[in-house]
């Protein structure tokens, strides 16, 4: 088996779940391997007769629309709650969901159970299946299904690998080892086609989200030795080039790939907050704990992995406190007590 304790724990939950109606919930500006999470759970459970359908504040990204195919999905303005549980997949904080979606549908209503794999995991839920070492919470469900000899067809095998290539970096990160590459071939032999997915992620720009990439690469700086890169999204530069949020998941790659680079930080502003995503070259530089300082210094909310984190930042202005936190992150980078 590659996880007993847990899927022990995942066939109790499936069972205590028999009647009642779900909400499987992924976090804000959802990727690969929280989409993939929520397909995949809400189908099974669906397959088992439970009245299950997957609900984000945000929409499915562009590239992860086709993985989606008939499985239930609502955005904040398209859910009504009937009276269902929460189950919140690849989310390591409650706020991660969202406080719009959260305070609309879903006020003063626990967290019946989640599944994740994130090292800030803080276990705020009824039952928590969490394994901060495993590659990507697709993963960790898609084991948990094989351990337990449940079937699952050929979308949930789509979603599932698609989770996991994307949260290991293609299968480059430190967190792929051989079991890694165990599920993939199962997910593989039910019906995932590695090509195809990967075609479908990484092969259907948008015009404007090339457009939108050269505004923020025209931004970038190297501070620390260059060991340091970082970058923002100008205000005006989803209103010019006609794209979102979701269209940046992937800019901060380029910052973290330039030669040399240990730490690199994307910036953007948000209505209430400023965000950031961070990632590192290598686990020693644990970015899981920067966010976290960051969010505890300036206030806000931030966590993740070693080698990818993010944080949100309350009341900050891009234009204004930009600098601040591009000092803090350089003071944590030349102080090695740090990681």
């Amino acid at each position: 088996m590659f996880f007993k304790t847990e899927s022990e724990k995942f066939s109790r939950l499936l069972e205590s779940l028999r009647d009642k109606k779900v909400a499987v919930i992924g976090h804000l500006r959802p990727d690969g391997d929280c989409i993939g999470s929520q397909i995949a759970l809400c189908r099974v459970l669906r397959s088992r007769g439970i009245d299950t359908v997957c609900v984000n504040r945000d929409k499915v990204p562009f590239n992860l629309t086709d993985f989606v195919e008939d499985t239930p999905f609502f955005t904040n303005e398209t859910f009504k709650n009937d009276g269902r549980v929460i189950v919140a997949v690849d989310c390591s904080d409650r706020s991660r969901l969202g406080e719009a979606l959260l305070e609309k549908h879903f006020a003063g209503t626990p967290i019946f159970a989640v599944i994740d794999h994130h090292q800030s995991h803080n276990g705020d839920a009824g039952q928590s299946i969490v394994v901060p070492t495993a590659a990507a919470t697709c993963f960790l469900l898609a084991a948990m299904l094989i351990d337990n000899g449940i079937a699952f067809d050929g979308c949930t095998a789509r979603a599932l690998y698609a989770g996991i290539v994307t949260d290991t970096g293609r299968f480059q990160y430190s967190s792929t080892d051989e079991t890694v590459f165990e599920v993939a071939g199962t997910l593989i032999r039910n019906g995932a086609d590695a090509e195809q997915i990967g075609r479908r992620i990484y092969g259907q720009e948008k015009y404007g989200t090339l457009k939108l990439l050269g505004r923020f690469l025209e931004t970038v700086r190297l501070c620390a030795d260059g060991k340091l890169a970082l970058a923002y999204i100008p205000k005006d530069a989803y209103e010019q080039t006609g794209t979102s949020p979701e269209d940046t998941e992937t800019f901060v790659n380029y910052l973290k790939n330039l030669a040399g680079v240990a730490i690199a930080c994307k910036l953007e502003q948000s209505t209430k907050s400023l965000k950031g995503s961070l990632r590192a070259n290598g686990d020693r530089y644990r970015v899981d704990l920067l966010a976290a300082k960051l969010a505890g210094t300036f206030g806000g909310n931030g966590g993740g992995h070693k080698q990818a984190a993010g944080f949100s930042l309350d009341g900050l202005d891009l234009e204004k406190d930009r600098e601040r936190v591009f000092e803090q992150i350089r003071e944590w980078l030349e102080n090695p007590q740090n990681f």
